[in-house]
């Protein structure tokens, strides 16, 4: 599941000189010194995120 990342729930925010993987309103899950890991974090939790969203959603449809 590929979202945009508009969509995206997890994405990177600078701050004093970090960046933060923020979700939700403004929450920090990882603070990382270079945007690069950050970006990386971002996109692993996205994929995470997509994937358990898939899974959830077609238990869902199956049980529902």
């Amino acid at each position: 599941m590929t979202m945009e990342p508009n969509d995206a729930p997890y994405r990177v925010e600078p701050a004093d000189g970090r960046f933060n993987v923020t979700y939700g309103d403004g929450l920090v899950a990882v603070v990382c010194a270079d945007e690069r890991s950050a970006e990386h974090y971002a996109s692993l939790l996205n994929q995470a995120y997509g994937r358990g969203y898939k899974t959830g959603f077609r238990d869902a449809r199956k049980n529902g």
